[in-house]
């Protein structure tokens, strides 16, 4: 149970989520014998394995972890005894680019906590520090970025997530120098996670600065090196200098890790495109058609011609 929620701390998650399921299994294999402690876990830890599965970019292992589970309301009470995170239909919805539903799993869980705070003082923390900038990140994604810029003010400055997620709504109002000075303050306060550096490098890219990417991504593989993430960014900034020669190299690095993220079978087709290795491009075009993609990269998979 604890290397699996090191492993998340780490990137590490689609390592996190086999661990997580192999602790349910263990729950289950105990059958009647006394679970005392662990009745939480047994709701839980599929939780865990589909919400790490979601953020490995794979919505169809998230959703056959999650299963079983009705709701992610359903697993708030747990979540707060516990100490976790389990928010699968949120960040399932995410992944596929569908923030609409994202926003209104957020706003569910905001409404229940806001209901049961009054008997529990920590659901009123989890409000603050989880579920406000999931909020935030779910609106400011559906194309409302001054009311996802309100909401986010609201979370306290000493929380890690709320000043990642400051730097990507920043990043999407087009405030460059604020942007950056939340995911350095981020990292700042909780400097051995990767995550503020990868979505630093995210920020960077998506505003023309690929070798500033470039060496946010490289932190980020060093603090998290069994995360798929940096290692995909990394071959993108490497594209945008028209090097996709080299970008071949950390899409393949990045499938060790994240093998079913379709978005990283469409930028790898689209390098082997301008490396002149159509064939194989072709069978990556193929790969991604398979995954889940969002509608913006559906739509980017159209245009290649190789896989026409």
């Amino acid at each position: 149970m604890a290397t699996a929620f090191l492993e998340n701390l780490t990137g590490a998650n689609g390592d996190a989520a086999r661990l997580w399921l192999a602790v349910e299994k263990e729950i289950d294999d105990q059958g009647s014998q006394d679970i005392t402690g662990l009745e939480n876990m047994r709701v839980l830890s599929p939780a865990l394995a589909a919400t790490a599965f979601a953020l490995n970019h794979d919505p169809v292992a998230a959703r056959a972890a999650a299963n079983t589970q009705r709701d992610d309301n359903s697993l708030l009470t747990a979540d707060a005894d516990d100490a976790f995170v389990a928010l699968p239909h949120y960040w399932i919805a995410a992944q596929e680019g569908n923030w609409s539903a994202a926003l209104a799993d957020a706003r569910a869980a905001d409404a229940w906590l806001a209901a049961n705070k009054p008997a529990r003082q920590l659901m009123g923390l989890l409000q603050q520090v989880w579920i406000h900038p999931l909020e935030a990140l779910a609106v400011a994604q559906t194309g409302d970025a001054a009311t996802a810029a309100a909401l986010i003010e609201t979370t306290p400055l000493d929380c890690y997530l709320c000043l990642r997620v400051r730097g990507q709504i920043a990043t999407l109002r087009d405030e460059r120098h604020a942007a950056d000075r939340w995911f350095a303050a981020a990292a700042r306060q909780a400097p051995s996670p990767p995550f503020a550096y990868e979505e630093w490098g995210r920020s960077l890219l998506v505003r023309g600065k690929p070798d500033e990417a470039l060496a946010q991504f490289a932190i980020a593989t060093l603090k998290g090196p069994h995360f798929g993430d940096p290692l995909e960014g990394w071959g993108e900034a490497l594209m945008a200098k028209n090097q996709s020669h080299l970008a071949l190299a950390k899409f393949a690095e990045a499938e060790k890790y994240a093998p079913n993220w379709g978005r990283l079978h469409l930028k790898w087709g689209e390098a082997l495109v301008y490396a002149g290795k159509k064939d194989e491009a072709k069978a990556q075009f193929t790969r991604a058609a398979q995954l889940d993609l969002t509608p913006a990269e559906k739509a980017e998979l159209a245009s290649q011609s190789p896989h026409a």
